[in-house]
């Protein structure tokens, strides 16, 4: 896991509602939470916090769930 920590006030509330308001929670928790419940703005805004090689490694760790098939379909042809 990395140890970066990224500002969740920059995103929706929904994204992390299980979170209080306004933490700094662990980079690839961010990234989870933004890609799977998050749209194309907050994408957007989570490609300025975070390295692609982060991105890759959350969304082949989703991947190999097996689980929201479409979303990550979706992300690998949009974002990667």
């Amino acid at each position: 896991m990395n140890d970066k920590r990224i500002d969740t006030s920059d995103f929706p509330r929904h994204i992390f509602w299980n979170y209080k308001e306004r933490v700094f929670l662990n980079e690839d928790i961010v990234i989870r939470n933004v890609l799977l419940y998050g749209d194309i703005e907050d994408y957007k805004k989570l490609l300025k916090h975070i390295s692609n090689d982060s991105l890759n490694k959350i969304v082949k760790q989703l991947e190999a769930t097996g689980k929201n098939k479409k979303r990550i379909n979706f992300i690998k042809k949009i974002l990667l």
